[in-house]
């Protein structure tokens, strides 16, 4: 199921959810049955019929982001009628009854249970995450991968709702042979104090292992950005002599660990090794000596952050007039009107220069608000998934891994590229892999078995599909005229990959400048994020940045040897403040206000 359409269907079923209790509560009236017991049974009754339906509804309803969502809702008011009518009639047959108490008692185990097993779910799925990435992707559903859906339901709901069962049957027990005995209010006192004594214990060890800095340093404000953003609006990016072409290749979750250790990897066998061979004058800006890469900051560390945080030299913040509706490009067709208005981006500034930009991805382009953010920024034509079948490219209902595999996306790229390549003017063409993305990648059966861990040999074929990718670019008569960046897109979130490194091994994402034309003097032992790509990638076409500084956002030209926020601040001080919120951000950003 869509889940766009199934946030909207939680919203449904809380209002099918209050209705039923009412209609339960109120049917139930004129029988003489104590207030409280009647009130129980239409929250119990109310609960399981939504929840099975939500689940029956869940598995059994294909998985199509470009559903409707109207039989949804009408299978839904069916089953919820069904399961309605079926518990009650159980019910009123056995002369069931539900205790208040047992059930308060209940729900505080299930909303403790999913405090304590969701936290833990959260971090060995996700590792580091900040509470904007949360938002911002609950906010932005739209064509995610099920598959972590299926290990919450495994791994935390399902638990919590069997947790929550026993902790009910245990209560209603003790209740009815009446084991303990108490004085009135010493029992109401003592069940009062278990009721908040589980929330305030579960509520802790959820935000402590979550991170308390994290959920602080969402509520705090910083100046930060405000103090040393460099608007591209305000400043003039220039091009003299023939305009070179952009390729950039954004690569799913590539990091500069997948390298052996003499390369400044942390493997024993190269992963990258096709992609170093493929050109030996590329560029590789590093953090060190050896190959090396941009540290990662929050607003930068999934997908759609760091595409934006590399084509604006900004992270990606959520907050300001944004709700989630507004965030969402489901299928009914509702966009962010204006996304991030307060920036300007690579895409932009290409086009003001006569560049025609393209996007090229195997997944759903509005996951993310990606599709938005490239539209309204460069007016890129974006072809995805649902594209690619409507050109006939791929047949009616093809869905492989987010859509279509990499296998694929190369192939049409150097279809597209041909046809491309044609016109009068200077293009930028960008891609955005997908094989490996966590958990384990995609395979096609057939891959070269480097090691024993299928995701590093993903890994593996997938640099040897993007350096055969390269060498065809290579063959091709416009690459004279041509720069090709490839770079990760955040660090990869897979648990196992991650737990097989060294623990004091420094994390960064891989990046390659190729065929720029310019010799870099200042590309080791760099300190950087994602941010200084964007000014960068532009003077590696040949573009001036007219200002001091060679600065663009918060990104720096790392061409310049000007210094970088990090190299200024350091790392953790520029982690902790891009963490925080800012009014800065939201106002002049988000919302475009001055």
């Amino acid at each position: 199921m869509n889940l766009n359409i199934g946030l909207n269907l939680i919203k449904f079923a809380a209002a099918i959810y209050f209705i039923s209790f009412i209609l339960f509560f109120l049917f139930n009236s004129t029988k003489r049955i104590k207030l409280s017991n009647r009130i129980g049974m239409a929250i119990f009754i109310s609960t399981v019929t939504n929840s099975l339906a939500c689940v029956v509804l869940f598995f059994l309803t294909p998985l199509n982001p470009q559903t409707t969502g109207k039989k949804h809702y009408l299978v839904y008011l069916i089953i919820v009628g069904l399961f309605t009518y079926l518990i009650r009639s159980i019910f009123i047959k056995y002369k069931f009854k539900i205790k208040i108490y047992p059930l308060i008692l209940s729900w505080t185990g299930f909303v403790a249970s999913m405090l304590v097993l969701g936290s833990n779910w959260v971090i060995h799925i996700f590792s580091d995450i900040n509470v904007d990435q949360i938002v911002y992707t609950l906010a932005n559903a739209e064509g995610t991968d099920t598959t972590n859906i299926y290990t919450f339901i495994n791994n935390v709901l399902i638990p919590s709702i069997l947790i929550s069962i026993l902790f009910y049957f245990i209560l209603h027990f003790i209740y009815k042979i009446n084991v303990i005995s108490f004085p009135k209010w010493t029992s109401r006192f003592i069940q009062v104090m278990m009721v908040l004594l589980l929330l305030i214990a579960s509520t802790t060890y959820g935000l402590k292992h979550f991170g308390w800095s994290k959920i602080v340093n969402y509520f705090s404000d910083s100046t930060f950005i405000r103090k040393n953003i460099v608007n591209a609006k305000d400043t003039t990016v220039s091009f003299s002599g023939e305009k070179r072409n952009l390729i950039y290749i954004f690569v799913e979750s590539l990091e500069t660990s997948y390298a052996s250790k003499d390369k400044g990897g942390d493997q024993n066998f190269n992963l990258l090794q096709p992609l170093m061979d493929v050109d030996p004058n590329s560029i590789n800006f590093s953090n060190t000596e050896k190959y090396g890469g941009q540290q990662q900051l929050p607003g930068m560390d999934y997908t759609a952050a760091g595409i934006i945080a590399q084509t604006s030299g900004l992270p990606l913040k959520f907050g300001g007039n944004y709700t989630q509706e507004d965030l969402r490009e489901n299928a009914s067709g509702k966009k962010i009107n204006n996304m991030l208005p307060g920036i300007k981006s690579l895409g932009e500034i290409l086009k003001e220069n006569g560049y025609t930009n393209y996007f090229l991805m195997g997944s759903y382009p509005d996951f993310g608000g990606r599709a938005s953010y490239l539209k309204q920024h460069g007016d890129y034509h974006i072809t995805g998934w649902f594209d690619a079948i409507q050109n006939k490219w791929l047949p009616k209902g093809y869905a492989q891994n987010w859509g279509f595999e990499d296998a694929k996306l190369f192939q049409f790229a150097k279809n597209m590229l041909t046809d491309i390549s044609k016109k009068d003017t200077p293009f930028n063409f960008s891609m955005l892999t997908a094989d490996t993305h966590f958990p384990n990648g995609y395979t096609y059966g057939d891959e070269k078995k480097v090691t024993n861990m299928q995701y590093k040999n993903v890994v593996f074929h997938s640099s040897t599909m993007i350096a055969q990718f390269i060498q065809w670019c290579q063959q091709q008569p416009w690459y004279d005229n041509t720069t090709i960046v490839i770079s990760g897109d955040h660090l990869t979130m897979d648990q196992r990959y991650i737990n097989s490194l060294d623990k004091g091994y420094d994390r960064t994402v891989f990046n390659l400048f190729m065929n720029t034309g310019l010799i870099a003097e200042t590309n080791k032992n760099r300190q950087f994020s994602n941010m200084d790509m964007f000014p960068t990638t532009l003077v590696a076409l040949g573009a001036q940045i007219e200002n001091d500084k060679q600065q663009l956002g918060l990104g720096v030209n790392l061409f310049s040897g000007e210094k970088t926020m990090i190299e200024k601040y350091g790392y953790q001080k520029t982690k902790d403040q891009i963490e925080q919120r800012s009014k800065f951000y939201i106002k002049n950003l988000i919302e475009g206000k001055k």
